[in-house]
Parts: C-alpha cells; sequence; structure tokens
C-alpha cells in the first residue's frame, strides 16, 4: 500500500500534469483567438504603430536594471520614483531633439521591468518604447521550476493579454546566455522562446557572450526547434574582433547585434571581453559591411538609466566615463563609422531600415 506521502505525490503529479494540458488548451485556443501579429505594425507601450514610423532605433536599452519587484520597495534608492522620472524624461527628450525615435527596452520581468513606468516615461519624453517579455539569466525558485511548455505560456500570456495588469504588450522577446553556456534552464528558455516566437510571430532578441561563441549554441536550438534565423537578433556580437564567428552567424541568416558599444567607450572598463575600445568595435562593423551585410546588423549601447543590480557608485562612474549616455552610438560611433568609409545608406539601413523589417515582422 502507498504511504501518505507517496499517494500526495502521485496526486500532485497527476495534477499537475492536468493542469498544464489545461493551460496548454487555454493558451492555444486564445492563440487561435487573437491570432498572430500584423506585419508591418509594432506593438510600443503606448500601442501599436506602423514600422515606418520607428524612425532611427536603438534596439537593445534598458531604462532601469534591477529586480522584480524592487521599485514597489524602494525606489528612495534611485532617488524616488518621481525624481528618477523626471531624470530619464529629460534625458530622452534630449534624444529625441538629436534625431532618436524609438528604443527598445530589452528588460524583462526578472531584470526588474516595471511597465507603468516605461510606459509613463515613453508618455512624457515623446520616446517611442518597446517593451518585452522573456528572461534573462539567473531564474527565482519560481521560474526554475517551470517547463518549456509552461514557460511557453507565460511569454505567450504578456503578448496576447498584456504585461503586469495591463493591456500594454511587448513587441519583442528577450532571452539570454553568458559564459556559462546553456545551463538546463536556460535552454528551456531559449526553447520556449523559439516556440512562442513561432507562434505569435514577435521577434527575438538575446545577450550572448562573444568571446566564447556561445551565440552558436543558442542558433543552434533555434535551429533545432524551426525559428527561422531572420526572426533572431543575436544581442553583444561586437564583444568579440573574430570576424569567424561574425560572418558565420550572419551567414547562418541571423541578426547580429554591435549593441554593447557603450561597453568599449574606456578601456579599463568591465574586463574580459568588453575591453574592445570603440572604435575597434566600429572597425568591425566596416569589415562586415564591406562584406555586404549592412542589412542582418544592429547599432546600440545597452545603456541604462538606472542599476540596482550592481553596487551603489556604479551608474555614476558609468556616466563619468560616458557623458554621451544613450547617445553614445549616434554622437561617437555613427560619425567615426563614416569617417572610416561606411556610406550614409549602410547607416540608415542599420540604424532605421534594419529594426523596421525585424520589429515589423517584415522578415518572416
Amino acid at each position: 500500500m502507498s504511504t501518505r506521502r507517496e499517494f500526495i505525490k502521485q496526486a500532485g503529479a497527476a495534477t499537475l500534469v492536468a493542469s498544464i494540458s489545461t493551460r496548454a488548451t487555454h493558451a492555444g485556443q486564445t492563440s487561435k483567438a487573437i491570432g498572430r501579429r500584423k506585419a508591418g505594425i509594432v506593438q510600443t507601450v503606448q500601442g501599436p504603430v506602423d514600422a515606418s514610423k520607428l524612425g532611427v532605433t536603438l534596439p537593445h536599452e534598458h531604462i532601469c536594471a534591477s529586480s522584480p519587484g524592487f521599485w514597489q520597495v524602494w525606489p528612495e534608492l534611485f532617488g524616488g520614483r518621481a525624481t528618477f522620472v523626471a531624470k530619464v524624461v529629460d534625458k530622452l527628450k534630449m534624444a529625441r531633439d538629436e534625431g532618436i525615435r524609438t528604443i527598445v527596452d530589452v528588460t524583462p520581468m526578472d531584470v526588474g521591468r516595471d511597465i507603468r513606468l516605461i510606459e509613463e516615461i515613453s508618455r512624457k519624453s515623446g520616446m517611442q518604447i518597446i517593451a518585452c517579455t522573456g528572461h534573462w539569466l539567473a531564474p527565482s525558485l519560481s521560474m526554475d521550476a517551470r517547463t518549456v511548455e509552461e514557460l511557453t505560456e507565460y511569454f505567450t500570456l504578456e503578448i496576447e493579454r498584456g504585461i503586469e495588469g495591463t493591456d500594454i504588450r511587448p513587441g519583442v522577446i528577450k532571452v539570454a546566455t553568458d559564459h556559462e553556456g546553456v545551463t538546463p534552464f536556460l535552454d528551456r528558455s531559449l526553447r520556449a522562446v523559439a516556440r512562442t516566437s513561432k507562434a505569435t510571430g514577435v521577434p527575438v532578441t538575446t545577450h550572448t557572450y562573444a568571446a566564447d561563441r556561445i551565440g552558436n549554441k543558442q542558433a543552434d536550438i533555434f535551429d533545432a526547434e524551426g525559428l527561422s534565423p531572420a526572426m533572431v537578433c543575436l544581442g553583444h556580437c561586437d564583444d568579440t574582433d573574430d570576424m569567424d564567428y561574425l560572418t558565420g552567424l550572419l551567414k547562418r541568416g541571423y541578426t547580429i547585434g554591435m549593441d554593447h558599444l557603450t561597453w568599449g567607450a574606456d578601456e579599463g572598463d568591465g574586463g574580459g571581453t568588453k575591453n574592445l575600445l570603440w572604435r575597434q568595435r566600429a572597425q568591425c562593423i566596416k569589415k562586415l559591411v564591406d562584406a555586404g551585410f549592412e542589412k542582418q546588423i544592429f547599432l546600440s549601447n545597452d545603456w541604462y538609466f538606472g542599476i540596482s543590480i550592481a553596487p551603489s557608485g556604479f551608474m555614476a562612474k558609468k556616466e563619468q566615463m560616458n557623458p554621451d549616455g544613450i547617445l553614445f552610438s549616434t554622437r561617437k560611433v555613427v560619425p567615426y563609422l563614416k569617417h572610416i568609409g561606411v556610406s550614409d545608406q549602410a547607416i540608415h539601413a542599420m540604424t532605421v531600415r534594419n529594426p523596421a523589417r525585424f520589429f515589423g515582422g517584415l522578415n518572416e
């Protein structure tokens, strides 16, 4: 006869299977009712916009890098919510004055995404902001316990019903791997992201570790899941000058994010692969453009206006190192690219046409 503990365990397992089956059926019905997103339309935190209206776009940025719930329990660490909002709004108004029209905030739930904060900043600054669903690196106990199917359900729910109790929908799905490679949770997360993208038509952007060619491992999983490479941007590729690695990803059909440009603002910052200076990164971009890959490249900064997942004083150091902030790529890198012979046409492709096509669902 089964012990009471064994009975509870067996009953719990049966309940879990039934629950997952019910939720999967419901998610499938919801997806069928709502349908895939319309090509040429991009979801921003202010609502859907035509992809042609994105303008100059920074595809990999953050309003704030934090932890879930942190804004609710300790806003004083950022100087208070109102003060932080005012600071960011001023900086984004300056970015708009200098020609930036859209930023993509690739901050998922586990990095403290606060969708109401992002929406308020977008509305007050006039900057179009695309938010994300997905997951970064370190899972909570609750997320680590989830199956591929459950993670797929979560990402899909945010796309279909809205984020954090609002009707704001994400325009991109974020996923990450770093120097540790593809852990068991990150394998599930990558597969869930691929399945969500296939079902909804929402594109994928990643954080990866270029020094160890981790983008290849991401691409292998996406390929195995049948996700078109045209639906994926593999991020932080400018952390390496390994041209065989970079061209290999591009030849497979992936877009690459040369989107860590501010990490090259100072030789001593970051250590490891992040000590490639920004001019070296720009020279790699030129080589890739010269090789004919301008339609598969994004330029961005991976900048943030506040951070609580780093020690106090880190943000001040970053701002001292890079007083241009989110305008680093357009103030420094783009003029240098022109100086070393990259055409205006290629720069327009990397900053306007490529993001519009990618986030507008025109790559499918």
